[in-house]
């Protein structure tokens, strides 16, 4: 069930900074989203990412993750959406950094389903969005694009009740860095807290052509499904 947005706003507890002070700009909610994580290797990671971004780790570990979810509700702040536009599929590539002690997430790519949202958010966000085919139903998610392709079926299992400290470090980024300028910067993302659950991945083949060998994208390391979150994000 939809909270109002004074209520997301004031559960702040688990942010690791405060919310910016201006006005959000962009209402979205993320929706039946299917986290795969891979642990990488630096080296292989860092020539991704630009130099003026630090690669975060845990314990000494960096990682990536793909992210499926249905983007549902878009639209700017004192505006109604329109659900020809507002609502998509979107499977993500990313990867986790820091700048100045800042924490966030950077996009190696994003694949969206609608051909117009797609082309927007790639020119107003500098984000890296790109059209393909992508089909969603019940434990199900299939991307063919010319960059990715993904076939999955899962199953959702149980509630984590207490999630640990990986966990809550792959999930809970409230800033994503744009971009390959040094001036670019952060977008700021508030949200409550993720409700993650137990989930067992039946089905996976995928393969992003130009990532060949940055991991074995068949196994994931960890795997986690929530049901959503509604976002304001910031410009």
């Amino acid at each position: 069930m939809k909270e109002p947005i004074e209520t997301i706003l004031d559960t702040i507890e688990h942010r690791p900074w405060p919310i910016p002070k201006h006005p959000w700009f962009w209402y979205q909610e993320w929706n039946d989203a299917i986290f795969l994580h891979y642990q990488v290797e630096p080296s292989k990671l860092r020539s991704l990412v630009p130099m003026h971004l630090e690669l975060d780790q845990i314990n000494g570990e960096h990682w990536i993750s793909v992210v499926a979810f249905t983007m549902d509700n878009v639209h700017p702040r004192h505006c109604f959406p329109f659900h020809f536009l507002s609502t998509f599929h979107e499977v993500n590539l990313r990867t986790y950094v820091k700048k100045d002690g800042k924490v966030g997430v950077y996009f190696l790519s994003i694949e969206a389903e609608k051909w117009i949202p797609t082309q927007f958010a790639r020119m107003t966000s500098g984000l890296p969005y790109r059209h393909s085919k992508i089909q969603r139903a019940k434990n199900l998610v299939q991307l063919d694009g010319k960059r990715c392709r993904i076939e999955m079926n899962f199953q959702v299992i149980h509630p984590i009740k207490h999630p640990n400290q990986k966990e809550l470090w792959l999930t809970e980024r409230y800033s994503l860095y744009r971009g390959k300028e040094v001036k670019e910067s952060a977008m700021d993302v508030h949200h409550k807290p993720w409700e993650l659950f137990q989930v067992e991945i039946q089905k996976l083949n995928i393969g992003y052509t130009k990532f060949v060998g940055l991991t074995d994208f068949l196994k994931p390391d960890l795997t986690h499904y929530s049901p959503g979150v509604q976002v304001l994000a910031w410009l």
